[in-house]
């Protein structure tokens, strides 16, 4: 079983916004997931690949991996 998360920072601390197991989770489910992604991106929002410490900035959903969610910087 391969767990994985789309997680976000927050002001509250770190929030699970998604969990699926890459080997039983749906095609519905899955574009789910990746349409909230793809909203934060829109949104400003960065995204790392956090699996086993790759911390890698990533673009494109990757079902395969696990993502944390970075909201830009902000002034004020």
């Amino acid at each position: 079983m391969a767990l994985k998360k789309l997680r976000m920072i927050c002001a509250g601390g770190d929030k699970t916004l998604a969990e699926w197991d890459t080997e039983t989770v749906s095609p519905d489910r899955l574009k789910e997931i990746e349409t909230e992604f793809r909203e934060k991106i829109a949104d400003g929002w960065f995204a790392a690949d956090i699996t086993e410490k790759r911390d890698v900035l990533i673009r494109e959903f990757d079902p395969n991996a696990e993502i944390l969610l970075i909201p830009r910087v902000q002034g004020g």
